[in-house]
């Protein structure tokens, strides 16, 4: 009977140590925001090695009982609540204000040009003054992303605070869906309200959304719920949504989108797809050089800031992260090139992609994370128990000697 208590609370340890550590980690990245470019990428480094080491298939795990799944469920609604709770309370003091940062305030006056006035953000030289040519002056995101933002045309105040909340909802009840296994098992539902409390967990969630009034929950709300499709082989609708994301933001849309180029081909994604983009062919017809010039010209030539990398390398060394983010894009197509189309598979691969190369990009800002932490959260929820083994199993790894060297040793003696 001791034995068997053992075996289940060892899975509950795992939880608790991975909530723990992830926990630490954004609240490192909350604190050391701007001007701590190394701090950011050891933090974004420790999470590829959290999931690198949690996701492991071979690491053995404790199997949970009965008993210990109740409580984990238990814990994990109450835990949702409470942050939920604690998320909701301080949207509400903020609906009433407009957005504080740049990306929300140009999306609320790119909504407003376009509904109300007719007229194309792109070509505006007021909304996004940056630099000293006015040909760059536009709106800096992509077509998707101002419909998706409509109802600031008549709620210019709160518009993008209550499109906020409707989206991150949205994207909880995704990530609730993906992670729930097709038994509905009481197992699988402490799952998917344990992924649920990761995301609304780091303070990093309620501050950019409802405080800065950021816009990034809106694209990769579309990739959460494009997994949901895919899950039931709904492939029309995955297409359609995953071009809507592109369409809203080039990234993470074409991270994801490039997770598709696989062996297997499925037209009817595809035909999706290409009723996704239809926004982005909308705007070509209008006006290609304002719409290219600011959503994508601008991104690839605008240098680098003190958020990154870039800014404490030697600029003979500044090669090294092109080169970082091509080897990590090519080492994770080639490996999903013959894979089947599975959504956790997807998801994995798509952290792996979203982390590396942000923390390579000339820019590593703080909404930038808003895309992080739901496919942190989906994945690492659903592989918590495989925390503290994997951990283990790595550290005895780390501590072995490779059986060619000991044969090398033996010889030489």
């Amino acid at each position: 009977m001791k034995d068997d208590a053992a075996i289940s609370i060892r899975p509950l340890l795992s939880t608790l140590a991975l909530l723990g550590v992830y926990s630490a980690l954004f609240f490192l990245l909350d604190r050391y925001d701007w001007g701590q470019a190394f701090v950011r990428f050891a933090c974004l480094a420790c999470l590829v090695l959290i999931c690198l080491v949690t996701c492991r298939p071979a690491v053995a795990r404790a199997p949970l009982g009965e008993r210990a799944a109740r409580i984990e469920l238990v814990l994990a609604v109450g835990l949702v609540i409470f942050l939920a709770g604690r998320v909701l309370l301080r949207a509400w003091d903020e609906m009433g204000r407009p957005p504080r940062v740049d990306i929300g305030v140009t999306t609320r006056d790119a909504a407003r040009m376009l509904f109300l006035d007719g007229r194309n953000p792109y070509r505006s030289e007021t909304i996004a003054v940056l630099g000293d040519d006015p040909r760059y002056w536009g709106y800096k995101y992509g077509p998707a992303m101002i419909f998706g933002y409509a109802i600031c045309a008549v709620a210019s105040e709160s518009g993008v605070m209550l499109a906020n909340l409707v989206y991150l909802a949205g994207s909880l009840v995704a990530v609730f869906v993906l992670a729930r296994d097709e038994n509905h098992s009481r197992r699988g539902h402490a799952t998917a309200w344990y992924c649920c409390a990761l995301i609304l967990l780091p303070d990093r969630v309620w501050y950019e959304l409802f405080h800065q009034g950021v816009i990034d929950i809106f694209p990769i709300a579309l990739i959460l719920v494009s997994l949901v499709f895919v899950d039931r082989r709904g492939w029309f609708l995955a297409g359609l949504l995953a071009g809507l994301s592109f369409s809203a933001k080039f990234s993470p849309g074409m991270f994801y989108l490039a997770l598709f180029l696989k062996r297997e081909r499925i037209p009817r994604f595809f035909a999706g797809l290409a009723c996704g983009l239809l926004p982005v062919a909308a705007f070509l017809a209008w006006d290609a050089g304002a719409l290219l010039r600011n959503s994508l010209v601008f991104h690839l030539i605008k240098g680098y800031d003190s958020t990154s990398l870039y800014s404490i390398t030697p600029r003979e060394l500044h090669a090294i992260f092109p080169l970082v983010q091509i080897a990590t894009m090519g080492c994770v197509l080639v490996g999903n090139y013959t894979r089947g189309i599975e959504p956790r598979s997807l998801v994995y691969r798509l952290l792996i992609l979203v982390v590396v190369i942000e923390a390579t990009y000339k820019e590593v800002h703080e909404n930038h994370l808003i895309w992080i932490i739901p496919l942190a959260a989906l994945r690492l929820g659903v592989s918590r128990h495989g925390f503290l083994p994997g951990l283990l199993s790595w550290a005895r790894s780390l501590g072995e000697c490779p059986a060619s060297i000991v044969q090398d040793e033996r010889g030489e003696r």
